[in-house]
C-alpha cells in the first residue's frame, strides 16, 4: 500500500473518450452582457429604431418612439428585453404597412398621433402647474427683511433680521460657535503641554547639577525651543483668530445695509397700511380674520355681559362708519372723524327717527313676549296629550 497509485491505460483511455463526448454538450456563457454585444446592438439600432423613425407618419409618433427607446435603454433582463423587442418589431410591421398605403392603418396612425399630441399638451400643462406651485412654495418660504438688525457678535458681522432666517445663516452661527469651543479646548491643551515641557526641562537641569556624570539634553537647552515652537505657533494662530472675532464684534453697520433695512421697515408699514385699506373696502384679509377671532383676556371676558361681548366683537373691525362707529363711540374709541360715521340723520329729522326707533323696539318686545307665552302654553299642553295616548292604549 505504500506504493504510488497509477491509472491503468484502459481507464485513462475511457476517461479521455468520455471527456470528448461531454465537452461539446457543456454550456458556454459569455462574460460580456448581451446589451453590449454587436449581435444585439446593430439590429436593434439600425433595423428597429431607424425603421420605426423612417416609417413614422408624423413628428408626434417619432417623439413617442424616441421616448420608448429612452425608457427601455436601461433594461438588463433578457426576458424583458425580448418582450420589448417583439413588441417593437410588431409596431415596425404595422408602420410599414401603413406607409405602403393601407387606409385602415393610416387612420389608426393619425388617431394615435392626435392622442400623443393631446397627452403631450396635458403633460406640458401639468409641468407648468407644478413649476408654478413650486415657485409659490419657494416664495412662501422666501426670507424677507423685517426691518431689524442682527447685532454684531464674535460669531457674525452686522446682518439684517430676516423672517424666516435663512438656513445658511443659522448654520454659520452654529459652526462658528462649535469651532470657537474647539479652539478654546485646544488652547488649554497647548498650555498644559507647555507646562509639562517646562517641568521636564527643569527636571533635566536639576539632574545635570546633581549628577556627576553628564546627563543628555532632551527637553532643555537648545532642544527646548524645538519642542515649544510648534505649540507657540498654534497658540499664535488661535490668538489671531480671536482678534478677528473681536474685530467682527466691533464692526460698524455698513451704510448700504442701514439704508436697505430702513427701506424694508418703511415698506413694512406701507404694506400694513395697504392691508388696512383693503379691509376697509371689505376684503377679508388674514390679519382681519386674526383680529376678529381675538378676544380680551379670560378674566375680562368673565366680567363682561353678553351685550358687551357683542360690542367688543363688533369693535374689532377697522370700519369707522355706521353701526361699528356707533359701538366704538360708546366704548370710548378715538375715531378720526367722530361725527362723520355715526349716521344719526339730520337735526330736523332726529325726533321722527327716534320715535320710529321706539315704535320698532316696542313691537319687537311685544312679539318676543307673545312667542314666549305660546311656548309656555305648548309646554303645558304636551304632557296631557301624552297621558291621553297612554290611556287609549290601555
Amino acid at each position: 500500500m505504500s506504493g504510488t497509485y497509477q491509472l491503468s491505460p484502459e481507464s485513462s483511455a475511457f476517461r479521455a473518450n468520455l471527456a470528448s463526448l461531454v465537452s461539446p454538450l457543456r454550456r458556454v456563457r459569455s462574460r460580456t452582457p448581451f446589451f453590449r454585444l454587436a449581435a444585439h446592438r446593430i439590429p436593434t439600432l439600425w433595423d428597429l429604431y431607424r425603421g420605426l423613425l423612417r416609417n413614422s407618419p408624423t413628428e408626434q409618433v417619432k417623439f413617442r418612439v424616441r421616448l420608448a427607446f429612452r425608457q427601455n435603454r436601461y433594461l438588463t433582463s433578457p426576458e424583458e428585453t425580448r418582450k420589448q423587442l417583439e413588441q417593437g418589431y410588431k409596431y415596425l410591421d404595422f408602420f410599414k404597412k401603413a406607409m405602403e398605403g393601407d387606409t385602415y392603418r393610416q387612420e389608426v396612425m393619425l388617431r394615435y398621433s392626435d392622442m400623443i399630441l393631446l397627452k403631450r399638451e396635458k403633460s406640458q400643462m401639468k409641468r407648468l402647474m407644478c413649476e408654478e406651485l413650486d415657485w409659490q412654495l419657494e416664495r412662501r418660504n422666501q426670507p424677507m427683511m423685517t426691518g431689524g438688525f442682527i447685532r454684531p457678535t464674535v460669531l457674525n458681522i452686522p446682518l439684517p433680521r430676516m423672517k424666516p432666517q435663512p438656513q445658511a445663516t443659522s448654520m454659520i452661527f452654529v459652526k462658528r460657535r462649535m469651532a470657537r469651543e474647539k479652539r478654546h479646548f485646544r488652547r488649554e491643551s497647548f498650555e498644559d503641554e507647555l507646562q509639562d515641557l517646562q517641568i521636564e526641562a527643569d527636571l533635566e537641569k536639576r539632574l545635570q547639577r546633581t549628577l556627576s556624570k553628564p546627563f543628555p539634553d532632551v527637553f532643555s537647552g537648545d532642544l527646548h525651543f524645538e519642542w515649544t515652537k510648534p505649540i507657540y505657533d498654534a497658540i499664535a494662530e488661535i490668538k489671531a483668530t480671536q482678534s478677528r472675532e473681536y474685530e467682527r464684534a466691533t464692526m460698524p453697520y455698513p451704510t448700504e445695509l442701514v439704508q436697505e433695512v430702513l427701506e424694508a421697515r418703511r415698506e413694512k408699514h406701507r404694506n400694513l397700511a395697504r392691508g388696512r385699506e383693503r379691509e376697509r373696502r371689505g376684503e377679508m384679509t388674514k390679519n382681519a380674520l386674526k383680529r376678529k377671532r381675538g378676544t380680551p383676556p379670560s378674566w375680562v371676558i368673565a366680567a363682561m355681559s353678553p351685550k358687551l361681548r357683542d360690542m367688543d366683537k363688533v369693535s374689532r373691525s377697522l370700519s369707522e362708519v355706521g353701526y361699528v362707529a356707533l359701538v366704538k363711540h360708546r366704548l370710548g374709541f378715538k375715531l378720526k372723524d367722530p361725527e362723520a360715521g355715526l349716521e344719526l340723520g339730520k337735526e330736523e329729522n332726529r325726533p321722527l327717527l327716534d320715535l320710529t326707533t321706539e315704535v320698532i323696539r316696542t313691537e319687537n318686545k311685544r312679539r318676543v313676549a307673545e312667542e314666549r307665552q305660546m311656548i309656555q302654553r305648548l309646554s303645558r299642553d304636551r304632557p296631557h296629550s301624552h297621558m291621553g295616548r297612554r290611556q287609549g292604549k290601555e
